[in-house]
């Protein structure tokens, strides 16, 4: 029978880069996750939920790691943020250079996609400053551009999440 995983078990298993993964009680595992992450507040570990019955611990970017990248985190945002913003203007004006750049709107975001180079900008049609950390690492991964930041982001979204709540960033 699974049981809920111990604090200090959590704290034990749980490696940077590496996902662990507890069987709990079928039915607990959002609650169980609530609770370790409220007694893991402040540390690097995030506790998430994947299935009915199981949780995962991630070990997330360290603040130490997190400030020595918040410079090129900050160029990263503004570089989306003004790509972002130009697409966005050509493709709400039709004057979107579609030899460059392909656009797949969708609800409240469209998807750029620009042929040579094969960088992705998803943005907000009515907010294009707006930071999603998946679309921005999407555009991060596909730029090339900020080694350092990939490099911090061992847990995709989890990391990026992280690196922008260090950094005070929407």
């Amino acid at each position: 029978m699974s049981s809920e995983p111990s604090l200090e078990a959590v704290r034990r298993a749980v490696v940077r880069g590496r996902v662990v993964r507890f069987d709990v009680p079928a039915g607990e595992a959002s609650d169980i996750a609530t609770r370790l992450n409220r007694q893991l507040a402040g540390e690097d570990i995030r506790v998430i939920v994947p299935g009915y019955s199981t949780i995962s611990a991630l070990r997330l970017v360290s603040l130490d790691e997190a400030r020595r990248v918040r410079p090129e985190l900050e160029t990263l945002v503004a570089d989306f943020r003004a790509l972002a913003r130009t697409l966005i203007e050509g493709f709400t004006q039709g004057a979107l250079d579609e030899d460059v750049w392909w656009a797949a709107p969708h609800g409240e975001h469209c998807r750029f996609g620009n042929l040579e180079t094969g960088v992705i900008v998803e943005a907000h049609i009515e907010v294009p400053d707006a930071i999603d950390p998946y679309f921005l690492l999407l555009f991060a991964e596909t730029t090339g551009n900020y080694p350092g930041v990939l490099d911090a982001c061992v847990h995709g979204y989890h990391d990026m999440c992280r690196l922008l709540e260090t950094a005070g960033m929407p």
